[in-house]
């Protein structure tokens, strides 16, 4: 709140967006390759939506809390404890209102990782502020702010800058959101007990819901008609995958319906069984189950 302006929101003036846009210029790659394919990208998409919405809490933009929470609930919960510290880093530049120094997060994250955490906060700082300006003006227009002429042009400008992007945002958000609701819920890992499940079943079987989190991946492999099969070997120890029809079945070796095998190591499994986030699963194979 500003003077006798009873708006309590930050909106977008020079003097705020400047620090960030000048951050987001300095790690602009990272924020390209937080929101790359596959498992080479420093940030979890999880992650960096559970950042996202953790600056907008702060800053209370209802519109990014809105697409952003239709991409979290889209994504499904990511890892309770492994991102704290990037959230505590989150909160605190948007209460200071600009970036703040990054080293402690350097202490335990690769360069690549810090530089998208950073592209990150900075962005949705930016869209925070449009989204709030957006607000600031309708309340001028409603008479719940001062008129303040010259604000309220330069907020119209914001705005209407903003709207080209902000509208696919939305459309997109809203498809999003559509799935999620039209999508089946996780369903019980069917497995074997726990005293005979070897070490690999157990792993599938508790990695299983955080692969079927996002809701497009529950709407398409879910509802299969057919069942379909997945061996994983790791060393000696092997397991079954069956997904279809609505079930999910984890078995003890490959079983003979199974299509393909993956040879990996159990490392990055354990490492998604147990809420830490995935990055590289560099020793994949794939062949064809004989």
């Amino acid at each position: 709140m500003l003077g006798n302006d009873p708006f309590p929101r930050r909106t977008a003036t020079p003097a705020l967006l400047v620090p960030w846009i000048v951050e987001l210029v300095k790690v602009l790659p990272g924020l390209a390759e937080s929101y790359g394919i596959g498992p080479s990208r420093p940030l979890d998409p999880r992650t960096r939506e559970r950042v996202i919405m953790a600056v907008t809490e702060v800053n209370g933009c209802r519109y990014c809390a809105w697409i952003h929470g239709a991409w979290q609930d889209f994504l499904g919960d990511g890892s309770a404890d492994a991102e704290e510290a990037l959230l505590a880093y989150a909160r605190a530049c948007a209460e200071a209102g600009r970036p703040l120094d990054p080293q402690p997060l350097a202490e335990f994250l690769p360069p690549e990782s810090l530089r998208a955490v950073r592209a990150t906060v900075a962005q949705i700082e930016v869209s925070n502020l449009v989204g709030n300006t957006v607000d600031g003006l309708l309340a001028r227009l409603t008479r719940k702010r001062p008129p303040a002429p010259v604000a309220a042009a330069r907020e119209a400008v914001t705005v209407a800058l903003a709207a080209p992007l902000a509208a696919p945002l939305l459309a997109a958000a809203g498809v999003m959101r559509l799935v999620n609701l039209v999508a089946p819920p996780v369903p019980e890992v069917e497995a074997p007990e726990a005293g005979e499940a070897n070490l690999l079943a157990h792993l599938l079987a508790a990695a299983v819901p955080a692969y079927l989190s996002n809701a497009l991946v529950r709407l398409v492999v879910l509802d299969l008609p057919v069942t379909v099969a997945v061996g994983v070997k790791a060393g000696r120890t092997a397991a079954t995958l069956s997904i279809g029809r609505g079930k999910v079945t984890v078995a003890n070796g490959i079983t003979p319906d199974a299509l393909v095998v993956v040879e990996g190591e159990v490392e990055p499994l354990l490492r998604l069984a147990t809420g830490s986030i995935v990055r590289d699963i560099t020793s994949v194979r794939i062949r064809p189950n004989q």
